[in-house]
């Protein structure tokens, strides 16, 4: 269940944004340094946020600090790796892929104490699964994989998308929905992709 207070934020950016970034800058103060992927987690931050209240599903303040902790472990990519304007090489690959692990250890160990991080852990940890199975770290497949993790993932890949990258200008909201439509059954729960589309429109309409 989700409280009044944090009900009257579900469409305030101008509280959202700063709550997620204050709480990083509190327990990962060396993203500073690193602000595209500062920004980027306190966007996720707020768009599974968001999802959590249009879906009806999950736990929206569980969602919000997994969103803003669920690419923390990339700090412990090198940053080569980590803003390689192009194609990753296979052994960069294999690095880059151990970041959802990396961010359990680190959310684990600095932010104990914090409400719900039994549930914030699950959902970092897996928030690469694919709903056809090939993601990782674990494989999970389908319903396999944690609810809040699923809609993690259609926040995190949306903002992604609709985000400026090393390698390419953001894409437009008609761009971005197609490539996330074929994701659908591959990466992401065709379920939840085709009732959050909506709601997708209105994230795209705030971010101008």
């Amino acid at each position: 269940m989700i409280n009044k207070r944090w009900g009257a934020l579900a469409v305030d950016e101008n509280v959202l944004y700063p709550r997620a970034y204050s709480f990083l800058e509190r327990f990962f103060p060396e993203l500073v340094s690193f602000q595209e992927l500062l920004m980027h987690s306190v966007r996720t931050a707020k768009y599974a946020f968001q999802l959590s209240c249009f879906l009806g599903l999950g736990d929206p303040q569980l969602l919000f600090w997994a969103g803003a902790l669920h690419d923390v472990g990339k700090l412990m990519v090198p940053r080569h790796i980590l803003e390689n304007p192009g194609p990753l090489l296979e052994n960069q690959w294999k690095i880059m892929m151990q970041h959802p692990l990396w961010s359990f250890k680190l959310v684990e160990t600095r932010c104990r104490g914090t409400r719900c991080l039994k549930g914030i852990l699950v959902a970092i940890k897996a928030h690469h699964e694919a709903w056809d199975g090939t993601g990782y770290p674990a494989g999970l497949k389908g319903s396999d994989i944690p609810l809040e993790a699923r809609i993690l993932a259609l926040a995190d890949v949306f903002d992604a998308l609709t985000s400026p990258r090393p390698y390419r200008p953001p894409l437009s909201l008609g761009e971005a929905r197609k490539v996330m439509t074929e994701m659908v059954g591959k990466k992401l729960d065709p379920y939840l992709f085709q009732k959050a589309h909506i709601s997708l429109l209105s994230f795209k309409e705030e971010k101008g």
